[in-house]
């Protein structure tokens, strides 16, 4: 997965990058989230980018793949064991157990997040290009035709609606 952002911080050897967030980022928690909705990660600065740059960044899909298992399917499994084995008792011991599985899931995918995970090379996301001034122009007009032709659709679809509710009244 690739990001666009621009650097907002420089601190030794590692820049802070700052960009909008997406759906997929729900999953990840690779980047920390501002008050203001936007992502910011920290990365090391292999291209000596400066404040105002804009630049790609390469998430690894590895990263993707392995933070949504960690972060979605330990819990579930642990949580299904719980109550699995807890229904072979009582019905209160099956969600007892079933919450534990769940608390216990989120602890043990912190703890790998933070003593394995991220000691692995392959994980660290990585600055792969600073953008020119005609690049960043470029994507932003794509931006703007997407988000112009997505609008257009959705007031066809309201036309549409309105026009249908008419003919039913």
């Amino acid at each position: 997965m690739t990001e666009r952002g621009i650097v907002t911080k420089i601190k030794g050897k590692r820049a802070t990058v700052t960009f909008d967030r997406h759906a997929a980022c729900d999953s990840c928690h690779m980047c920390a989230v501002t008050p203001t909705g936007k992502v910011e990660i920290r990365l090391i600065n292999t291209l000596n980018a400066q404040v105002g740059d804009f630049v790609e960044v390469q998430m690894g899909e590895k990263f993707v793949l392995t933070a949504a298992l960690i972060v979605y399917i330990i819990p579930l499994v642990l949580a299904g064991l719980g109550l699995g084995l807890g229904f072979l008792y009582n019905v209160w011991l099956a969600l007892g157990l079933a919450l534990g599985g769940v608390v216990i899931g989120f602890v043990i995918a912190y703890l790998l997040d933070k003593f394995v995970i991220r000691k692995k090379d392959e994980f660290e996301p990585k600055m792969t290009k600073i953008m020119t001034a005609a690049e960043v122009e470029a994507i932003k007009q794509k931006e703007k035709e997407l988000l112009e032709a997505a609008n257009k659709g959705i007031q066809q679809v309201q036309e549409e609606n309105e026009n249908g509710n008419n003919i039913n009244e």
